[in-house]
């Protein structure tokens, strides 16, 4: 944060390379100054008026250096009180392409604004009180997402959601703590029973709903991240025709010598709303060649870095003991067993792998895929239909903090039960509350910050 909040930033926030419109953003509060210096009345040679927020008016942008024009433009003044950064903001949109947006930005620099850093306008919309640090947070996901679950949970935060119950949950602990400290000023008076109980089961609610928003992270992460789906099995049980048919195109090589596929190949597909990164990896077995054996060691690793793991298995031959070795190696909780060439007469029942969930397909022929998908959600705990109204925590940031909240609301009940001492009690409600605190930005270290807004791209 650095020079903040004296200087006047600049960056263009709109996608390098040919485009119909680029923008060039300014904020601080010698905006307006910088961007008379740059732009000219299309018939007049003097500034422009900027006494009008959020109106939009037509100029000619030219060097500040020597007053060569660049472009003919549209440039739109907002003033602070009504700006997204809380700082008088212009806007200068540009015919699109790089040079053009790079010599818009070299005027606005030669003008006396400095090039903004990632994620700085952001930054100071939330320094400013237009944000807290959660919809901060969400500006970025929105900019990011790549699945319609993704653009909601990043909606909901941004909405200010998440902050709200975030919020509630620390109201209800500040209530706690009111109560209690009233009893503080007189040490020598026993708290109520009554009191107490009051206490704890009013913690316990605060506990609850903790934990609850916490939890929700397994399906947040998943909205903003998306899902990592690994095929594997055996050489030649049809792992890359799978990968084809679900893609809905031939991307990875299939053939019937087995031990093609040497590397694991990564492919996006849409699975439901989320959006799934599928690795197509190479057979699992022991072999001599040191090509295929450093592919089968990169399988193990997609293995553990997937949330789902394919198990495809040949449904047209009897289960072998390989097939139950490799089973066994396998995490249960996260393989579905997918049963491949039901096109052919199948050699073996559902039932065979016991408690393992099957699915039959016919890669080939395309059957079965639907219903492969709509499992794989369903081992994955997500749900397709809409809930609106559902808030999703989706960083680890937030279910650290939760975290760290619950454990001291929990440790603060305990001590209430065991009638340990209410400095004690006061001590931990005071620690949750500071953990809520720094969740919402209310209390965050500059180095934490710097370490959010860093991750953002230029222009937000």
């Amino acid at each position: 944060m650095a020079g903040y909040p004296e200087d006047t930033i600049a960056a263009i926030a709109t996608a390098t390379g040919p485009a119909a419109i680029a923008i060039l953003r300014l904020s601080g509060r010698e905006s307006f100054e910088v961007a008379a210096a740059m732009l000219r009345g299309r018939r007049e040679e003097v500034p422009p008026n900027f006494s009008a927020s959020h109106r939009a008016r037509r100029a000619v942008l030219r060097s500040p250096d020597d007053g060569s024009p660049i472009d003919d433009v549209l440039f739109l003044p907002m003033h602070a009180d009504r700006s997204p950064t809380g700082e008088n903001v212009v806007e200068i949109h540009c015919h699109g392409g790089q040079l053009l947006s790079q010599r818009a930005l070299a005027a606005a620099l030669s003008a006396g604004a400095r090039a903004a850093r990632p994620g700085e306008f952001t930054e100071r919309a939330f320094l400013n009180g237009r944000l807290d640090l959660c919809q901060a947070e969400a500006v970025a996901d929105l900019a990011q997402a790549t699945s319609e679950a993704g653009l909601k949970a990043a909606w909901q935060l941004l909405e200010g959601n998440l902050s709200r119950k975030v919020l509630g949950q620390r109201d209800a602990l500040l209530d706690n703590r009111a109560l209690l400290e009233a009893h503080l000023d007189f040490p020598d008076d026993e708290i109520p029973a009554a009191t107490a109980r009051e206490l704890v089961l009013g913690l316990e609610t605060v506990s609850r709903e903790l934990k609850r928003l916490a939890e929700s992270f397994n399906r947040g992460r998943l909205a903003r991240d998306g899902v990592r789906l690994a095929l594997v099995g055996k050489p030649n049980v049809g792992k890359s025709s799978l990968m084809n048919a679900l893609l809905g195109r031939s991307r990875a090589l299939v053939s019937n010598v087995a031990g093609t596929t040497r590397d694991y190949l990564e492919e996006p597909l849409a699975l439901g709303n989320l959006q799934a990164l599928l690795s197509d990896t190479a057979g699992l077995r022991e072999t001599t060649d040191a090509l295929e054996k450093a592919g089968v060691e990169r399988s193990r690793n997609q293995i553990d870095a997937a949330d789902l793991l394919l198990v495809v298995t040949d449904g047209s031959n009897p289960l072998t003991d390989q097939d139950r070795a490799l089973l066994d190696s396998l995490p249960e909780r996260k393989c579905l067993i997918v049963r491949n060439k039901c096109d052919q007469p199948l050699a073996w029942e559902s039932d065979a792998l016991g408690r393992h969930a099957v699915v039959t397909v016919s890669a080939t022929e395309g059957i079965g895929l639907e219903g492969l998908c709509q499992k794989a959600l369903e081992m994955l705990s997500w749900k397709t239909e809409d809930k609106s109204e559902e808030v999703l925590v989706t960083r680890e940031r937030h279910q650290a903090a939760l975290k760290d909240a619950r454990k001291a609301v929990i440790a603060a009940s305990l001590l209430l039960e065991n009638d340990e001492g209410l400095d004690l009690v006061a001590c931990e409600l005071q620690t949750a509350t500071a953990a809520l605190d720094a969740l919402v930005g209310l209390s965050s270290p500059e180095d934490v910050l710097d370490r959010i807004f860093e991750k953002f791209c230029i222009g937000k």
